[in-house]
């Protein structure tokens, strides 16, 4: 079993699964979930930091996972999908491309 931990934030629970890469270092791959529906993903195929247990990967996943969702919800900027899938990218994160993290952004009047 992957050394995993989680964290809520603002309502959304954040998951972070840590594995070994083929450097021997250690990232995480993180999900965010709102009322049990997937909303958010960090690949953990893209550029991260590594580190050299899975505990600090995983603390460095919910950490980021945090800091997409603290973002999302207190940038006073444009929330359209297109701006909120834009600055996603740039965390790493990809936003769900479904029906149901549509209807959360609804949800959060984000969109």
């Amino acid at each position: 079993m992957e050394p995993s931990e989680q964290a809520q934030c603002y309502g959304f629970d954040i998951t972070a699964r840590s594995r070994c890469n083929q450097r021997g270092g250690w990232i995480a791959h993180v999900e965010i979930h709102h009322k049990d529906r997937l909303f958010a993903t960090c690949s953990p195929d893209t550029v991260q930091p590594e580190w050299l247990t899975p505990a600090e990967a995983n603390r460095d996943g919910v950490e980021r996972g945090c800091r997409f969702i603290n973002r999302m919800m207190n940038d006073p900027h444009d929330r359209s999908w297109v701006a909120l899938r834009e600055r996603a990218e740039q965390w790493f994160f990809r936003i769900e491309a479904s029906e149901e993290a549509e209807e959360i952004l609804r949800e959060l009047g984000a969109r």
